[in-house]
């Protein structure tokens, strides 16, 4: 998942990728994980998405699209979700460029 995680993927091609079926992957990632394969590879492309804010100048929609998300409102969505803010803010505020 880390190294495709900018790709589609998809809930057969993990289960197929450990050899069991879709309910078995769906068990085992939560037992182990805490998460569903789902949940944990939005998260795991959202924090990528942080680290890119935070440390390039790329732009949100070539930063949306490279962590795997095709759509942009979609990706501003989940990002205020999970990080409480915008993903241009939570830029200005980790360049320090705006206070918190």
């Amino acid at each position: 998942m880390h190294t495709n995680y900018s790709e589609g993927i998809t809930i057969d091609e993990i289960a197929g990728a450990a050899n069991v079926s879709r309910s078995e992957c769906f068990r085992c990632f939560k037992e182990i994980v805490g998460k569903t394969p789902v949940e944990y590879l939005s998260e795991y492309r959202l924090s990528r998405a942080a680290q890119l804010l935070a440390n390039t100048d790329h732009t949100i929609l070539y930063i949306c699209i490279s962590c795997g998300f095709h759509n942009v409102s979609y990706f501003n969505k989940l990002f205020r979700e999970k990080c409480g803010t915008t993903p241009g803010r939570f830029r200005k505020q980790s360049t320090g460029l705006i206070g918190d």
